[in-house]
């Protein structure tokens, strides 16, 4: 039996940054909005954001110096129409926020989606597999945790007593930009008990 995760950020990737308005240190996340400038059919696009304490904006470059006929039509109209799903794809792009040198903040929300994939062998573990949509910053912890409603404390003892195995607790609890899959096999017993189902014994 497989188990698959699949895990979707629905809050933005915000962003540690100095604010000259605020002067101290402070998270800024999307405002929802780019600022497209277009010169001699060169374009600078940029993701505009804000600081969560002053609403002080700060850019970030998305494009710089590219001209009009490399860019695909579809995703310009949606940079000058703020288009909310590209937004939120950009704030959390791996590329983008390396090219800014940009220190990640928080920890957006998610959600998960579960899919069983049925196998004709019986087996005491389940191959589990979490996929992310999308490169952000989450710990595979926070995941399990979520998805099996245990604490941290719990999860260390099912790591300990080899119902979690192929992966450590200091490797759940790292919290990087995250674009590889998780893989690891967890007890059945465990997964059904916090499914609510139970297993029934052959006489």
């Amino acid at each position: 039996m497989k188990v698959t995760w699949t895990v979707t950020p629905v809050g933005y990737q915000r962003i540690a940054k100095r604010c000259p308005a605020c002067n101290a240190k402070r998270e800024f996340a999307p405002s929802g909005a780019f600022r497209v400038n277009s010169q001699k059919k060169v374009l600078d696009i940029w993701s505009i954001y804000k600081c969560t304490h002053c609403e002080y904006t700060w850019n970030i470059s998305l494009f710089s110096r590219l001209h009009v006929s490399k860019i695909n039509r579809e995703l310009y109209h949606r940079f000058i129409t703020n288009d909310a799903s590209t937004v939120h794809y950009y704030s959390h792009d791996k590329g983008t926020l390396r090219r800014n040198n940009a220190e990640l903040a928080g920890k957006p929300d998610f959600r998960v989606q579960e899919q069983w994939q049925a196998s004709i062998n019986i087996s005491l573990h389940f191959a589990v597999s979490i996929r992310l949509t999308c490169s952000f910053q989450i710990s595979a912890l926070s995941i399990l945790k979520q998805q099996l409603l245990l604490s941290t404390a719990e999860i260390k003892k099912l790591i300990d007593e080899g119902h979690i195995r192929g992966i450590t607790i200091k490797e759940l609890k790292s919290r990087t930009l995250r674009t590889a899959n998780v893989d690891f096999q967890l007890a059945a017993v465990t997964l059904y008990a916090r499914r609510r189902v139970i297993l029934a014994q052959r006489e």
